[in-house]
């Protein structure tokens, strides 16, 4: 006849096997890495490459000749000035221009959120 804690036992045991028997159901993981990893460079993740030369840029919200600034970025060409001041301020919402100084000329560039450059 089974008592209580006769009944306690068995299920108390029951529960502590069933873990033990999913385990054999999982899957198993290779054991070997693949036989070769892609090698990733800047040319096949469309970047540009890191370079020691840097600009600093100053982010104007609409036309750069109201002085309307929202701070300055550091980018590695000029072409990324007016991308990345639009892509970091949330205010810019794509009217943001990234102004350098081009000390060839003497004068500021300006370049708009598609790369395009002209002079402020």
């Amino acid at each position: 006849m089974l008592t209580f804690p006769r009944l306690l036992l068995i299920a108390g045991v029951l529960l502590a096997a069933l873990p033990a028997w999913g385990e054999e159901q999982l899957p198993m993981l290779q054991s070997a890495p693949p036989a070769q990893l892609p090698s990733l460079s800047a040319s096949n993740l469309n970047m540009a490459p890191v370079s020691d030369k840097t600009l600093s840029a100053t982010c104007y919200l609409g036309n750069p000749k109201n002085n309307q600034t929202l701070g300055n970025i550091t980018v590695y060409s000029a072409a990324e000035a007016g991308i990345n001041c639009n892509a970091l301020f949330y205010s810019c919402k794509g009217q943001c221009f990234g102004c350098f100084s081009d000390f060839d000329l003497s004068q500021d560039i300006c370049v708009d959120s598609g790369g395009r450059k002209f002079l402020r």
